[in-house]
């Protein structure tokens, strides 16, 4: 159903949004050591009073993150909620049958706050040490300089602003939005340090995204094609660093049911991209309307996570990891690199005149 795909498109993608977080520092684990602090209370028996709710949302990566969504409300009762579940004894039982069972489609949003909280309460020392005895500081660096590996090389000199980075607890993702970066503590925990650097540099690579493509577009354009490419582009190349390989066997805390259904919609893709073509094709000759064009825009499946994926990977397989990384940016190359890449594995192939329009819309947007 449409409400289980648009849980699951929350829960797995990653998109940017045009509000901008104010932080004064590079980096906070404010939030997390905060986090940490009450479920050790909580764990002594003590669980938190309406005053520790508040001292907690204040700290500065909880802080940002609400002043970004219209919707923090929700998030602050769902991290209540999943908080008491898992670390009041009285809720132990009802918290293990939502922990043991995988993670399915048309759980409720905020069983992923309870299984991520529970693990949260199984690695408190291991997280508590992460927090307190990492070197952030040489990690970021490590993060911003695996991000400029997968840019263009005319674009790897590039000095991009310090991003600030919180680290808190909510449901196991990071999150590039607000002009800041958002790191689940549990996610972080369960990658290790090198996944750390690999989901961090992901996140800053979109960041690079907008700043090549502000020099390279002067224009705006909302159109749904390029919309899609767009989404499948940044998504898919932001995934070489981050998840090199399709299909997963393991998509963080999700169950096989979401695995599958990921590894199923990759494998789809080239029926995903041909009614791309059928719709822009159909637009171009008059028998789509403007109204039913705006579908195309939906041809970006998981936001871009599973399609792009293929759209990328087929060209670093087939042409190198070069030739996939060379063209971010520049749709038309794209969209030519993708073509050369699947005639050559034998799959779909888009037609002349997709490319024809996609090459006058970035020109419109070049103002040319």
């Amino acid at each position: 159903t449409m409400k289980r795909y648009a849980i699951i498109l929350v829960l797995l993608t990653l998109l940017a949004v045009a509000v901008r977080a104010q932080a004064p520092k590079r980096y906070s684990v404010e939030s997390a050591i905060r986090f940490i602090d009450m479920a050790r209370a909580a764990e002594q028996g003590k669980m938190p009073a309406e005053a520790d709710w508040q001292s907690l949302f204040s700290t500065q990566g909880y802080h940002a993150f609400f002043s970004i969504r219209t919707d923090w409300k929700e998030w602050q009762d769902n991290i209540r909620k999943a908080f008491i579940l898992v670390f009041d004894p009285a809720h132990r039982a009802e918290v293990d049958s939502i922990a043991m069972s995988p993670m399915a489609a048309d759980a409720p949003f905020e069983n992923y706050f309870t299984v991520n909280f529970y693990q949260i309460r199984q690695r408190l020392d291991s997280i508590e040490h992460f927090l307190h005895n990492s070197d952030f500081d040489r990690l970021m660096d490590q993060a911003y300089s695996r991000a400029r590996q997968f840019l263009p090389a005319g674009a790897r000199s590039l000095k991009l602003p310090d991003i600030p980075l919180y680290y808190l607890a909510f449901d196991p993702e990071s999150r590039a939005m607000g002009g800041a970066v958002f790191f689940d503590i549990n996610q972080v925990s369960e990658d290790g340090v090198q996944g750390f650097v690999n989901t961090a540099a992901h996140e800053l690579h979109h960041h690079y995204m907008d700043m090549i493509w502000d020099k390279r577009y002067p224009k705006d354009s909302d159109d749904p094609a390029l919309t899609a490419l767009v989404y499948n582009q940044m998504e898919g190349t932001a995934d070489l660093i981050s998840k090199p390989d399709m299909p997963v066997t393991k998509l963080g805390l999700y169950g096989p049911e979401i695995v599958k259904m990921y590894n199923d919609d990759y494998a789809a893709s080239p029926a995903v991209l041909s009614r791309l073509d059928s719709l822009t094709c159909g637009y171009v000759s008059g028998t789509v309307s403007a109204k039913d064009f705006e579908a195309a825009a939906e041809c970006a499946h998981f936001g871009g996570h599973t399609t792009g994926d293929y759209m990328v990977f087929l060209i670093r397989d087939q042409l190198g990891l070069q030739a996939a990384v060379d063209c971010f940016c520049d749709i038309p190359a794209f969209v030519r690199r993708y073509n050369e890449a699947a005639a050559k594995a034998g799959t779909y192939v888009f037609s002349d005149t997709f490319v024809q329009y996609i090459d006058k819309i970035c020109k419109e947007m070049q103002g040319a």
